[in-house]
């Protein structure tokens, strides 16, 4: 099989025309604090417990299955004693833990609730019992694979940041984005929609579409570079238009244009992001779609990753390597998800934040980032 190499180009720019939007909004506020925990066996809160009268709390929990494919709904039931008692559902991030479903027990005691399978991955989650008047708190863990459905390539290590610093967009908010539609090709909306959802899957993420921009990203003539209400902004355009950092066999440039410093996290948060395809190099895709790493899918799905976080890798079966394969894949690899895994829902969310780039002593610098996604031989 030929393999032509094309040189990947972070712009740090993220796409989000996708029909599939991963609806993981957190749970309403519960009386359990994240990472709290009860020790009811023994010491002074058991004795404590025992003097005000509680009971110990007898929790069941079973999961309907612990190894399914991603979008496969799971439930976990179980059985706490005490009608009418709350049950929390709880996901660990980086951060602690994340209520992510709840529920009332019936008369019975039984309860159930649904386990988050919209992305990869292994997820560590907790059921919680809150304390009352009568019963003690009480937890028990439980854990459920979320598989990709094919045999992804390569090893785990295989990634790294797009810039030195940590960024990344906050997870735990919909990632909007708009669409400069001015040489838009007819196919262009269908491979973003389907690059997108594939961000989504390997990540966590959750885009909406916000409308059109006349927007470009990345443009090195004057004009609008980002739009007002969208954090991912993708065009298309030409070295001989508006982007002449297009030329000398640039594909596309992905990237992050803004970001806000969140101290408490030592993290950037990504707030402008774009992508730029070059329309003067349409003729080069004979893979309009998905079939292999060099077709016109896998360089969107290369260059969101590059918006969401994502830099290059040595490692020639990830779609993040540097260079455009169609020897590989258009599928994310080990490196590729372990990586989105990192930059989405299991990073923890990123609320708050002061924009380094005007306030003084908010934070380090930030300089906006891009990388370019250019045409040519491995040397």
């Amino acid at each position: 099989m030929t393999s032509t190499r094309v040189s990947l180009v972070a712009t740090g720019a993220a796409i989000a025309l996708s029909a599939t939007v991963l609806n993981i909004a957190p749970a309403q506020a519960a009386p359990v604090a994240a990472g709290q925990t009860f020790n009811t066996a023994s010491g002074a809160e058991a004795a404590s417990a025992l003097a005000l009268g509680r009971r110990k709390t007898k929790l069941k929990v079973k999961p309907s299955a612990t190894e399914v494919p991603v979008l496969t709904a799971v439930t976990i039931a179980g059985k706490v004693n005490g009608p009418k008692r709350r049950v929390i559902l709880q996901l660990k991030n980086a951060y602690g833990w994340r209520n992510v479903d709840k529920d009332k027990s019936n008369k019975k005691g039984k309860y159930e609730l649904k386990a988050p399978t919209k992305w990869y991955g292994k997820k560590k989650m907790r059921v919680v019992a809150p304390p009352t008047r009568a019963f003690q708190g009480k937890i028990k863990k439980v854990s459920i694979s979320i598989d990709e459905g094919y045999e992804p390539l390569g090893v785990r290590s295989s990634w790294t940041r797009i810039a030195d610093e940590k960024i990344r967009y906050n997870p735990c908010q919909t990632i909007k984005y708009a669409v400069n539609p001015n040489m838009l090709p007819a196919d262009g909306v269908a491979v973003l929609n389907e690059a997108i959802f594939r961000i989504e899957l390997a990540s966590g993420l959750r885009y909406k579409y916000s409308g059109t921009t006349n927007a470009i990203p990345f443009r090195t003539t004057p004009g609008k570079e980002q739009d007002k209400k969208a954090n991912l902004a993708v065009a298309w355009s030409s070295p001989d238009t508006d982007a002449s950092n297009l030329a000398g066999g640039v594909l596309a440039r992905g990237g992050i244009t803004n970001a806000k410093w969140v101290a408490k996290r030592r993290t950037f948060k990504a707030v402008k992001t774009g992508l730029l395809m070059d329309a003067s190099d349409q003729p080069l895709y004979t893979d309009r779609g998905f079939v292999n790493g060099a077709g016109l899918g896998a360089v969107h799905m290369h260059e969101l990753a590059h918006a969401a976080g994502l830099g290059h890798t040595t490692d020639t079966t990830q779609i993040m390597d540097a260079y455009v394969s169609d020897a590989r894949p258009a599928l994310f690899g080990k490196g590729d998800i372990q990586g989105l895994s990192k930059m989405g829902l299991n990073g923890g969310c990123l609320s708050g934040g002061r924009n380094a780039r005007v306030l003084p002593g908010a934070g380090p610098e930030f300089t906006p980032v891009d990388v370019p996604y250019v045409l040519g031989e491995r040397h």
